[in-house]
C-alpha cells in the first residue's frame, strides 16, 4: 500500500487537537449522563434501556456507507457528518428546555440524527486515520489521544458536578451546550488534517470481511463481549441512583473518578497493544469488567461507598481499551485492503450486540420487577456469567503477539516504567525552571 502525505508532522499535531475537543463532547454524552437525563425526564427502564441503544443500533450506516467511503473524499464526507453530528448535540440542548410528554419524544429525534451522522463520520475516519498512521505505533498515538482529550475534558466533569449539586435536572441544558461548543470546535481541527491519499491492491468489498475467519473470530469475541458489557453498564447509574439513594452528583462524582482513571490507564492500553499484542489488551479489559461488576454486586450489601469506588477505577480500564485493540487489530489485518469494510462490519457487529445487551438489561430489570432493588443483582450476575467463557475462547483469536499472562506479569514494570518517565519529565522542567531563575538573577 502507497501513502501519499505532504505534511505529516501537522496532520498529526491537529489529530490530536480534534481528538481533544471531540473527547469533550463524549465526555459530556455518555451512557451515564443520557440514562440519568432519561430517567430524571420521567422515562421507564424499557424506554431507558432503548434509547441508550440508539448509538449501537444506527452503526448499519456504516454498512450502507462502507462501499463508497474510500471511493471519494474521506475528509469531505468525515467534516459533514462530523458539523451535521455537533449541531444536533446543539438542538439537544435547546430541547432540554422542554418540560411535559414531548421532552423524551424530542431528544430521541435528534439523538438519532447525531449518532447517524457519528456513525458516518466514525467510518471514514476509521479509514483515514488508519492510512494517516501507517507505519507508526498506532496502539500509542491513538491511546495519547484519548488520554489528552480525557485529560481536557476534567474541568467538564468537575463543572457538571457543581452545577448538578446547584440545578439538579435544570443543568442539562448547560452541559448539553458545553458539548456542542466542544464538538464544534473539534471540526475545526478535523478540516484541518490532510486529506491522506492511498493505493490499495484491492476493491472495497463489503464480502471481504466476511471470508476472513480470523476476523470474525476477533468480531464475534468483541461483540460477545459488548453484549455482556453494556446489559449492565447501562444501568450502573440508574441502580446507584434508584437502589443504594446516591443523589445525581455523587454518581458523576463516581464517573468522574472512572473519567480520571482511564487517562492513566490509557497509557497501559498502548503500550500493551503495541508490546504485546490486542488479545491480551481485550483480555485485561474484561476481567476489569467481570471485577467492577462483582463489587457493584458486593455493594449492595455492606460498604457501598469503597466498592463503588474501586468498581469505578476499573470502569475507567474496560470503557477506552477495547476500542484501541479493536482498530489496531483491524489495521494489522488489513494493511494491503480498504479498512472501510472491516471497520464497519465490526463496528456494527460490536453495536448490535451492545444494543441487544442493553434493550435485554432493560426487559429483564421490567420481567424481574417485583425483586425490587434484588433484580439489579441478578442482571449484573448475568453479564459475568456470560463473559466468563469467553476467555479461554479468545486463544481461537489467532495473532502474532505474546501470551496475556505475560502482558499481565509485565503490568508492574510498565508501572514503574511510567513512573520513571514521568519523575524524568518532572526532573527536566525543574532544572529549566531553575536555570531560568538563574538567568534573570
Amino acid at each position: 500500500m502507497d501513502i501519499e502525505l505532504h505534511d505529516r508532522e501537522r496532520s498529526l499535531k491537529n489529530f490530536l487537537r480534534e481528538g481533544i475537543f471531540s473527547q469533550i463532547t463524549y465526555s459530556l454524552l455518555t451512557a451515564t449522563i443520557i440514562s440519568s437525563y432519561l430517567a430524571l425526564a420521567g422515562a421507564s427502564d424499557f424506554w431507558i434501556g432503548v434509547l441508550v441503544a440508539i448509538p449501537y443500533m444506527t452503526t448499519l450506516t456504516q454498512i450502507v456507507s462502507a462501499k463508497f467511503v474510500e471511493k471519494r473524499s474521506r475528509k469531505k464526507i468525515a467534516v459533514f457528518a462530523s458539523f451535521v453530528a455537533k449541531n444536533s448535540v446543539l438542538a439537544i440542548a435547546i430541547s432540554s428546555f422542554i418540560d411535559g410528554p414531548h421532552e423524551i419524544l424530542v431528544f430521541a429525534v435528534f439523538y438519532l440524527i447525531y449518532n447517524i451522522c457519528e456513525d458516518l463520520l466514525t467510518i471514514s475516519w476509521s479509514s483515514w486515520m488508519r492510512d494517516l498512521l501507517y507505519g507508526a505505533k498506532m496502539g500509542g498515538m491513538l491511546s495519547k489521544r484519548l488520554a489528552y482529550g480525557k485529560i481536557a475534558a476534567i474541568p467538564a466533569f468537575i463543572l457538571q458536578i457543581w452545577l448538578f449539586d446547584k440545578f439538579d435536572k435544570s443543568a442539562f441544558p448547560i452541559l448539553f451546550s458545553i458539548a456542542f461548543l466542544g464538538g464544534i470546535t473539534s471540526v475545526y481541527f478535523l478540516n484541518n488534517i490532510e486529506n491522506v491519499k492511498s493505493r490499495r491492491i484491492s476493491d472495497a468489498k463489503l464480502t471481504t470481511p466476511l471470508k476472513d475467519a480470523n476476523f470474525l473470530t476477533w468480531s464475534l469475541l468483541y461483540s460477545a463481549f459488548c453484549f455482556s458489557l453494556n446489559a449492565s453498564r447501562t444501568f450502573f447509574a440508574v441502580y446507584v441512583l434508584e437502589v443504594l439513594r446516591y443523589p445525581l452528583w455523587f454518581i458523576l462524582l463516581f464517573a468522574f473518578i472512572a473519567h480520571v482513571s482511564s487517562i492513566y490507564s490509557l497509557r497501559f492500553a498502548g503500550a500493551i497493544s503495541d508490546r504485546f499484542g490486542n488479545r491480551p489488551l481485550l483480555a485485561i479489559s474484561m476481567a476489569s469488567f467481570v471485577l467492577s461488576a462483582i463489587l457493584f454486586i458486593l455493594s449492595h450489601f455492606k460498604f457501598s461507598l469503597y466498592f463503588l469506588l474501586l468498581a469505578y477505577i476499573l470502569h475507567g480500564f474496560y470503557t477506552s481499551a477495547p476500542s484501541i485493540a479493536f482498530m489496531n487489530a483491524v489495521a494489522d489485518m488489513t494493511r494491503k485492503k480498504h479498512s472501510a469494510p472491516f471497520y464497519a462490519i465490526g463496528d456494527w457487529m460490536q453495536d448490535f450486540f451492545s444494543a441487544l445487551g442493553s434493550i435485554f438489561g432493560g426487559i429483564l430489570l421490567a420481567k424481574l420487577a417485583f425483586l425490587e432493588g434484588s433484580s439489579f443483582l441478578v442482571l449484573f450476575t448475568f453479564s459475568i456469567l456470560i463473559c466468563l467463557p469467553l476467555f479461554p475462547l479468545l486463544s481461537l483469536y489467532d495473532e502474532f503477539g505474546q501470551p496475556t499472562w505475560r502482558a499481565v506479569l509485565s503490568l508492574p514494570r510498565l508501572f514503574f516504567e511510567d513512573l520513571d518517565t514521568l519523575y524524568r519529565a518532572m526532573k527536566k522542567l525543574m532544572i529549566s525552571r531553575l536555570k531560568k531563575d538563574r538567568s534573570e538573577l
